[in-house]
């Protein structure tokens, strides 16, 4: 296998760079993809490239974490910060392989900087690689995109499902759609009956006649949204100012569930530090519904020696410190580092409504206003967050959520933990194709 300089085979292009302010963007807002160090940061009105290039990050503690690509592809018309290297290479097959081959290759000897890391251009250039011919790295980049386009597939699907969930919950339990539907039919002088039929149709999206054909064709699925809809009050009340559905009450987190804060074991003591019980730390939860992979994992005897910060499987993990209002759910028993609150439902049920809520924008930003406290670090300590309060109907409502909801987070999950084990084959089948073991 030929190894070679990396600024032999590519183009750096760093000198057409031009990074805009936060400021600057706001009164730029347009089309054109804004890339930073790993990905698309902004969208904005100009552009300065117009191509297919590698995008490889020059700064950041992703480059240690890993958390997010530090190698991809940005194509079209598109602007680049300086916090990214920007090169082009001989073909589109060098590009594709330096893509797949900086995924893993290891760059911790190569980094600088002991507060923020960087790989800078002099340093990327001289790196030597493995370098195939043509023909080698385009049979190489076909078999790593196959694996790449189902595991952007699965987040695609993972994302669309997630949406609908979130458009369910926002009509229920934001803007009381069925509530409303019922209060309006009854300010209107129809009755009770004819009132839970207009709450039939916000729940159902259908109009009068087609639930009458629905009473028709599928009688078990019309009674079955007759009584979710007959759950719904037919009434709003005021509380704290804020008109909701009648009966529902403000409860607090440490109402719902157990809150528990974790705690990092002992570094100095190897022997907690393993491969048994999944680690939780805030870079884990980025853009992850299920946390089914985590970077770093504790031992029997770690997570024994702290065995009351144990977290079952569907916790609700949420980021307090620094980086704030971070959602995920936990897949099997976990631990979490001091930088996470998570809660234990009372019941299985209830996780899905409490990690919808805890997602919204609003109580995103209540969570970082709460954790500002006049410092520099946003911190949001468990005490405060205990006492954080959801608007929370029946339990019979959250059930029947949690029944409409789970088969799409079920799905959401098995996607994800395809997507780990496709990423570690990816991953596994590099190596094997530089060295012969696979072939054409």
């Amino acid at each position: 296998m030929t190894k070679v300089a990396l600024g032999t085979v590519i183009e750096f292009l760093n000198k057409r760079r031009k990074p805009l302010s936060s400021k600057e963007r706001e009164n730029k807002k347009g089309v054109y993809p804004y890339y930073g160090a790993s990905d698309i940061v902004d969208y904005i009105d100009e552009f300065i490239f117009d191509g297919r290039y590698l995008l490889i990050s020059e700064d950041g503690e992703n480059l240690k974490t890993r958390k997010t690509p530090i190698a991809f592809i940005a194509e079209g018309k598109f602007w680049v910060n300086n916090h990214a290297h920007i090169v082009e290479g001989k073909d589109d097959e060098t590009i594709d392989y330096l893509k797949f081959y900086f995924s893993q290759f290891n760059l911790l000897p190569f980094l600088t900087g002991a507060v923020q890391p960087k790989l800078s251009k002099g340093v990327l250039e001289k790196i030597e690689i493995d370098f195939p011919t043509y023909e080698k790295r385009k049979f190489i980049n076909k078999q790593l995109k196959d694996l790449e386009n189902k595991i952007q597939l699965n987040t695609q699907i993972n994302q669309t499902l997630e949406q609908i969930a979130q458009a369910l919950f926002k009509s229920w339990f934001v803007d009381f759609n069925p509530v409303r539907a019922k209060v309006q039919a009854l300010s209107d002088g129809l009755s009770l009956e004819q009132a839970e039929l207009a709450a039939m149709q916000a729940i159902s999206g259908k109009t009068a006649e087609e639930l009458t054909a629905l009473s028709q064709t599928q009688p078990d699925r019309y009674a079955e949204l007759a009584e979710t809809a007959k759950a719904f009050p037919c009434e709003m009340e005021e509380i704290d100012g804020v008109e909701v559905p009648k009966g529902w009450e403000l409860k607090a987190l440490s109402d719902l569930g157990q809150i528990i804060c974790g705690k990092t074991p002992s570094k100095s003591n190897k022997e907690f530090y393993g491969d048994d019980v999944p680690f939780i730390k805030i870079p884990d939860m980025h853009n992850q519904v299920f946390i089914t992979q985590t970077t770093d994992n504790l031992s029997v005897a770690g997570a024994n020696s702290q065995s009351k910060k144990y977290i079952p499987p569907k916790s609700i993990c949420v980021s307090c410190i620094a980086t704030v209002g971070l959602v995920s759910i936990t897949y099997k028993p976990s631990h979490t580092n001091q930088q996470i609150n998570s809660i234990i439902p009372n019941d299985e049920q209830t996780s899905e409504f409490l990690y919808l809520s805890l997602k919204q924008s609003s109580m995103t930003k209540y969570l970082k206003d709460l954790a500002s406290g006049g410092s520099a670090t946003l911190n949001l300590n468990t005490s405060t967050f205990s006492k954080i309060e959801i608007m929370t109907p029946s339990k019979e409502i959250i059930d029947i959520f949690h029944n409409k909801v789970v088969y799409a987070f079920e799905k959401v999950l098995s996607n994800s933990i395809e997507n780990k084990r496709l990423a570690e084959i990816r991953d596994l089948l590099l190596p094997n194709l530089l060295n012969g073991e696979s072939d054409e």
